[in-house]
């Protein structure tokens, strides 16, 4: 028999609305992101000179299909709900970057630096030419990698 306290637990976290995005470096708590809903401008959107601030379910959340995070506040200074304050800057998005090997070119003899070249916490060790690895210690998920990766090899996990 299954304990019910347990199966709430693992039904809570199913139902979150916060599990899968990635947020701007800024926030405290994700719960503030539910004050988003009131926010009639999204200035946060047009402040990202990066533009990779898209709204989710009336929350901003970050794409990398383009460009990645720079952190550089523009987004926190403009937000008028205190969701995103410059005083809770975070040094890593809220998730982890991996290379996925199936997909990556370089895992499979290709020679191929792109991610590495656009690394600038040096993040992204190859073994010789081959077989890049991420080292989440100095990795900021900012997600510029990702932006140029040639095969989406590279991913993000929510944390």
């Amino acid at each position: 028999m299954i304990d019910k306290s347990k199966r709430n637990f693992f039904r809570r976290v199913k139902t979150s609305p916060f599990k899968s995005f990635v947020y701007p470096p800024y926030f405290e708590k994700k719960d503030d992101f539910l004050k988003c809903i009131e926010c009639e401008t999204k200035d946060c959107l047009s402040a990202c000179n990066e533009n990779i601030i898209f709204i989710e379910e009336e929350r901003p959340v970050i794409k990398f299909r383009n460009n990645g995070c720079t952190f550089c506040d523009e987004c926190a200074k403009v937000c008028k709900f205190d969701v995103l304050k410059v005083e809770n800057k975070k040094n890593k998005l809220n998730c982890d970057t991996i290379i996925n090997p199936q997909k990556c070119i370089a895992w499979n003899q290709t020679i191929c630096f792109s991610c590495q070249d656009i690394c600038e916490e040096n993040a992204i060790i190859y073994n010789g030419m081959f077989n890049p690895v991420i080292d989440l210690e100095k990795c900021t998920s900012c997600g510029f990698c990702i932006s140029v990766c040639p095969t989406n090899a590279i991913e993000t996990k929510v944390i």
